[in-house]
């Protein structure tokens, strides 16, 4: 088991879960988001009873039943609002006020 974590967790879990998220949805996972991934579908291991990543995955695998889309929900940033990270509008706004004419 992986030290202080409720669910072992593996690079091959991470390995599987790259692999069906791409496979189902063309979702390309970094590797530096296992603690992301770890957090986020744990969460779908306590709501079906899973005891591990393994055996969930195995029946997740084996259906094509309604848990494909919590899965996807669960890896995805589900906020579709064009305006919905204030801080590249901040930092624009800051480089066109730099780049503006003198006035003349």
């Amino acid at each position: 088991m992986t030290q202080g974590k409720e669910f072992a967790w593996t690079s091959a879990d991470f390995d599987r879960v790259q692999s069906l998220i791409y496979k189902r949805a063309g979702i390309s996972l970094h590797d530096g988001k296992h603690a992301m991934v770890y957090s986020r579908l744990s969460r779908r291991l306590r709501e079906t009873g899973y005891q591990s990543f393994s055996d969930y995955l195995g029946w997740l695998e084996a259906s094509d039943g309604p848990e494909w889309q919590e899965f996807i929900n669960a890896l995805t940033t589900n906020l579709t609002s064009f305006f919905r990270e204030q801080h590249h509008f901040d930092v624009l706004a800051s480089f066109l006020k730099s780049t503006k004419a003198p006035a003349g």
